[in-house]
């Protein structure tokens, strides 16, 4: 298949790069980031999101200035800030360059949460466009550091952290995310809430979410981890077909290398740069993976071992990534 020869050819480009290059992120001396609740806003109308981050930050030492990573506004895309909290209070903080640098206050407490408001068009990371039969989608697409385009946060491997997404939309949209669904809500205004959280520590390059029409199905439960499938209707039965050796596949690898660490294992049929992308619990394949062939078992298993090689056991260093790609 051509396009598996190339996406062969491009990582291992990616790959040798990787390999040479230094990793040079600046991180934060004594924050440790232990949670992020992201509170969404999408809409029909134009591609700007609502967002409110809370964040919780835990201090390894005396309490001492840290970044976050968020792509500054332009004309087109970008993000800006209304405002940041610490705790009920105004934080002080400065936004320039991509970065959120917060001062904390001067008490001791060691763990703190803030609070981002800001709004913006994404240009990379959250991909707002249509599928392949025309339908409005929003699908998130961090690998390698483009949460940066969306989410405020650190946007590197060295620091992961439990999740939480709460996303209103309009009512007519399927909402599938990192971690387990824990509620679904009609606001009555045409909108409806729906939350995912995630208790298991992740890094922002494979955290997403999907916000299209799909249609879902639950293929399988392996040791009680729900295995599901997510494609768009118009390809419904031959997207269940093609994902559906997901479940063997997930039940060989807990049983020959460990413990499954994340809530469940969606496989989603997505609007992807990559052939696939092993968000946690939460996998993206692209379109055209969906023929009713079978034709993807071995891109399947590639995705679902990263839940253990990349994702439970992450990289500290970016240089170092190529050994869960190995």
């Amino acid at each position: 298949m051509i396009e598996r020869k190339f996406l062969i050819l491009a990582l291992l480009v990616a790959l040798l790069s990787a390999v040479n290059a230094q990793d040079t992120y600046e991180r934060n001396a004594s924050a440790d980031v232990q949670n992020y609740i992201f509170n969404l806003g999408l809409n029909d109308s134009t591609d700007q999101i609502q967002g409110e981050a809370e964040i919780t930050v835990g201090f390894n030492t005396k309490p001492e200035a840290f970044a976050l990573d968020l792509i500054g506004g332009s004309e087109t895309y970008g993000m800006t800030i209304a405002d940041i909290f610490e705790g009920d209070e105004k934080a002080n903080y400065t936004f320039q360059n991509n970065k959120i640098k917060i001062v904390p206050s001067s008490d001791s407490t060691r763990t703190r949460i803030y609070r981002i408001q800001y709004q913006g068009t994404p240009e990379r990371g959250l991909v707002i466009d249509t599928t392949k039969f025309g339908k409005r989608s929003f699908f998130g697409d961090n690998w390698p550091n483009l949460a940066r385009h969306w989410l405020p946060a650190v946007d590197h491997p060295y620091d992961k952290a439990s999740i939480e997404f709460r996303i209103t939309a309009p009512e007519h949209y399927d909402v599938v995310a990192t971690g387990e669904k824990i509620e679904e809500s009609s606001l009555n205004n045409g909108y409806k809430l729906t939350v995912y959280k995630e208790p298991a520590p992740v890094a922002m390059k494979v955290v997403t979410i999907g916000v299209t029409q799909f249609a879902s199905r639950l293929v399988d439960e392996v040791y009680d981890i729900p295995v599901t499938a997510w494609v768009y209707p118009e390809n419904r039965l031959e997207g269940f077909s093609d994902y559906s050796v997901a479940s063997e596949v997930l039940k060989y690898f807990i049983d020959n290398i460990g413990p499954y660490s994340y809530a469940k294992l969606a496989n989603m049929q997505a609007k992807t740069q990559w052939g696939g992308l092993e968000n946690a619990g939460t996998i993206a394949y692209f379109e055209n993976s969906v023929t009713g062939k079978n034709e993807v078992e071995g891109l399947i298993a590639h995705e679902i071992a990263h839940q253990w090689f990349g994702n439970s056991a992450t990289e500290n260093d970016w240089n170092h990534v190529w050994l869960s790609e190995g």
